[in-house]
């Protein structure tokens, strides 16, 4: 993990989409059950044919792969062919029912966590006090977990455990206004990367308490940043963050046997370049199309 902030970056996604989702029920989707139907279709048209596309090339990964001698398991300890029915059930439905494992997309698992929130989030953008009951319950189920080393695995991947970092979320977006007043996108960037190097006094920082520190920080980062205008090049990092996150194990396992399955430099710019291409293609062939002929404009 990088020494904690890969697992920041994850969290910190789910605070931002937590505040998303929640501005978006908010304003573009209050109206009712015309409102939520419209919500759940375009969430769906949003997340479910890239990831498809991205379980057809797990599946033939896991078939070609061990084959030539590549155990695609040694690059993610998920990346392994589903076993039974509740695996099955679990890769394609993508809710967090049954837990994480034997997965065609090895990182999935959090993309389960994202959907199920889905279901939970019109509810906390209905009110803040609703936000906050989720906020305290995850938090206390963390502790009871207990804030160790040993369990941060757990704390870290659960859908309830990690549901307190969606709450956060919300919670900005209801107080958004009165948030205002910490606006501060160069100081919060820096403290934010700054952190990320706390580990070098303390190397078990990130995986107590430096987890939750980290929420706080991405929600000031996210505070400074709400209002900036957008442009062009913003929209292509958005529209590539969903499928460079898809498919950069999946296609990375093609370039792993190559690399004699070491984690080398080269073999991450292979990676790298490779996946950029196919979530470039992608965004053209697949979901803008789809984005122009079916999403339910509001």
């Amino acid at each position: 993990m990088i020494h904690g902030p890969a697992a920041y970056a994850v969290w910190g996604f789910f605070l931002i989409s937590g505040f998303l989702m929640t501005w978006v029920l908010q304003t573009r989707y209050s109206d009712g059950w015309g409102g939520l139907r419209d919500y759940a279709f375009n969430r769906f048209l949003r997340i479910y044919p890239a990831y498809y596309l991205a379980c057809l090339l797990g599946l033939v990964a896991l078939v070609v792969m061990p084959l030539q001698g590549v155990n695609p398991a040694l690059l993610n300890g998920q990346f392994v062919m589903p076993q039974n029915w509740r695996d099955w059930a679990t890769n394609i439905g993508l809710l967090p029912i049954w837990g994480a494992g034997h997965l065609l997309v090895p990182v999935s698992g959090a993309l389960g966590v994202e959907v199920g929130v889905y279901l939970l989030l019109p509810l906390m953008a209905r009110a803040p006090s609703v936000a906050w009951l989720g906020l305290i319950l995850s938090a206390m189920l963390n502790w009871q977990h207990g804030i160790e080393t040993q369990t941060f695995a757990v704390r870290y991947s659960l859908f309830l455990t990690s549901f307190m970092a969606f709450a956060v979320g919300a919670l900005v977006a209801h107080y958004k206004a009165s948030l205002q007043r910490w606006h501060a996108p160069w100081l919060s960037s820096l403290t934010w990367l700054a952190h990320c190097l706390i580990w070098l006094r303390w190397d078990q920082w990130p995986w107590n308490w430096g987890l939750y520190f980290s929420l706080l920080l991405t929600a000031w980062v996210l505070v400074s940043f709400a209002d900036r205008k957008s442009n062009a090049l913003d929209r292509w990092l958005g529209d590539l963050s969903y499928p460079l996150y898809l498919f950069h194990t999946v296609m990375a396992v093609w370039w792993f046997g190559l690399f004699g399955m070491q984690r080398s430099l080269s073999f991450m710019l292979a990676g790298l370049v490779s996946t950029l291409a196919l979530s470039w293609l992608v965004i053209v062939l697949i979901d803008r199309p789809l984005e122009k002929r079916f999403k339910r404009r509001r």
